[in-house]
């Protein structure tokens, strides 16, 4: 019990739980110090962007860079290879639209769990 008191405490200093044994580590950390588990690394590093995916579906979609941007490198080749049948620029356009329309947590929430090269975020 003692041990959650003491973690209270340091949370408003920047600390917090590991994930694995419970002791206190910054939560910038990656790794705990004690058991060595690899930690949730800060949303503020590895997010992406809602406005940023939607500006670029929406200028450059057609060349499928918004899913280059979002880790679809698979989706983004094919956006490119067929960027000369206009098809995806359409696509884009409605992707664009649908990310502007998405909350923030909402498309944070789906582009984490976007997964491989021909992952859609949708």
């Amino acid at each position: 019990m003692k041990r959650a008191d003491t973690l209270t405490q340091r949370s408003a200093t920047g600390m917090s739980a590991c994930h694995a044994c419970g002791d206190p580590v910054h939560e910038l950390a990656y790794l705990c110090p004690r058991c060595g588990a690899m930690q949730d690394s800060p949303r503020a590093d590895d997010g992406n962007s809602r406005l940023i995916a939607s500006v670029l579906a929406l200028l450059f979609g057609g060349l499928g860079l918004h899913k280059f941007y979002l880790g679809a490198w698979g989706w983004g080749l094919v956006y490119l290879l067929l960027c000369w049948t206009l098809v995806p620029s359409f696509v884009a356009l409605v992707e664009g639209i649908r990310y502007l329309v998405l909350s923030e947590a909402d498309f944070q929430r789906k582009a984490d769990q976007m997964r491989g090269p021909f992952a859609f975020l949708w």
